[in-house]
């Protein structure tokens, strides 16, 4: 759950403080103000850029302190109140509903029914929307990962809003692809990460003008990979999803942090192999990963990419065994048509959208958005 949120914290305890601004960080939102105590909330509530969201932990002496912020609610009406207590007295949560405080919430907290609150106040303030997340992950150096990830995008953006995010830091070919060179990256959204907005990200996507696709590269050069970050990528994911209705990240096999923000925010990982031994060994490594990190079953899907019906090493059927997992779709091998469009910069389902390469990604696309198609075999 990612929401576009900016919020304050009361706590008379430090500690606290922080420790709720890290938990509500990992879900997208900005803490513009730590506070000790409530007497500064006025004067800052009354701002431009007030907060939609504050959250008052009313502990110790709850009643007294449930008075000094009792008025707020009312005369901020587009500002949220959320009140923490360790005290379940009905009384007290009656008061609390009565001044128009939005949630009370008992601590310790239960951090299910917290994130579903901070859902239904992301629904109040129109940021319900959510873009479908597609990783994209190779097995194996050339499998041609990335052809699926920026075709699948050029797919997708024909009828939706779709953003193409090269998290392959170091090798990615993502611009090249489309046969561009962005001026910004990733890296210089990660250095402006805490006050990532739609204004900057606007800016730092590049547009490819055939596909609509909007195209976030990796860093031109390798130091700048280290500006890339877990808590930028939780950021950039947030906003993103808002702005799009699809975003395809063309990724790596890795369980570095920000690779597995990734894998667990996606609402599908995509895992580009082919039908030879280094390819399904890695397959089923990085598979037992995922499952050991709780990611579930319908969230992996298995893509065989440069498909011949006579010339494979593996029988598929073994893959599926090995894995534990079905095939879920099968890229046919057309080499002529791929490269043509590497060396032209132009997707295939753009240059050739006829060619069966091309139909098969298209219906991969509208397969992951919801669409009910069976692929022959």
């Amino acid at each position: 759950m990612h929401v576009q949120l900016n919020c304050v914290i009361v706590d008379p305890d430090d500690t606290n403080r922080q420790e709720m601004a890290n938990f509500l960080g990992t879900f997208g939102l900005t803490v513009l103000a730590q506070l000790s105590s409530a007497d500064q909330l006025d004067q800052l509530l009354s701002r431009g850029d007030a907060p939609q969201l504050v959250i008052v932990n009313l502990d110790p002496g709850a009643i007294g302190n449930l008075q000094k912020v009792g008025h707020l609610p009312r005369q901020y009406h587009n500002i949220s109140f959320f009140v923490l207590s360790q005290i379940l007295d009905p009384n007290l949560l009656m008061e609390a509903m009565h001044l128009g405080v939005r949630e009370f919430v008992p601590l310790p907290i239960n951090e299910q029914k917290f994130t579903a609150a901070l859902e239904r106040l992301a629904s109040v303030h129109g940021m319900s929307k959510r873009a479908k997340l597609i990783n994209i992950i190779p097995t194996i150096g050339g499998c041609g990962a990335t052809t699926v990830a920026c075709n699948l995008a050029a797919s997708l953006a024909q009828s939706r809003k779709t953003a193409l995010i090269d998290l392959d830091l170091v090798c990615g070919g993502v611009g090249g692809y489309f046969d561009m060179r962005p001026r910004y990256t990733i890296a210089d959204v990660m250095q402006s990460a805490e006050r990532v907005d739609r204004q900057l990200l606007d800016n730092a996507l590049a547009v490819h003008k055939k596909t609509n696709v909007a195209i976030l590269s990796r860093p031109d050069l390798m130091e700048d990979t280290q500006r890339v970050n877990q808590p930028g990528l939780v950021r950039l994911y947030s906003i993103i999803g808002r702005m799009f209705d699809c975003v395809v990240v063309d990724s790596a096999m890795s369980l570095d942090p920000m690779y597995s923000t990734t894998i667990q925010s996606a609402d599908v990982n995509l895992i580009v192999m082919q039908l030879n031994v280094p390819s399904a060994k890695n397959a089923e490594r990085f598979v037992a990963a995922m499952r050991r990190m709780g990611i579930e079953s319908n969230k992996m899907k298995i893509v065989v990419n440069r498909f011949v019906k006579k010339g494979w090493d593996i029988d598929p059927v073994e893959v599926e065994r090995a894995l534990g997992l079905k095939i879920s779709w099968l890229i046919p091998n057309d080499f002529k048509t791929a490269i043509a469009a590497i060396n032209y910069g132009e997707p295939f389902v753009v240059s050739s959208p006829k060619s069966e390469i091309s139909q098969c990604i298209m219906d991969l696309g509208q397969s992951l958005m919801g669409r009910q198609i069976s692929q022959a075999a």
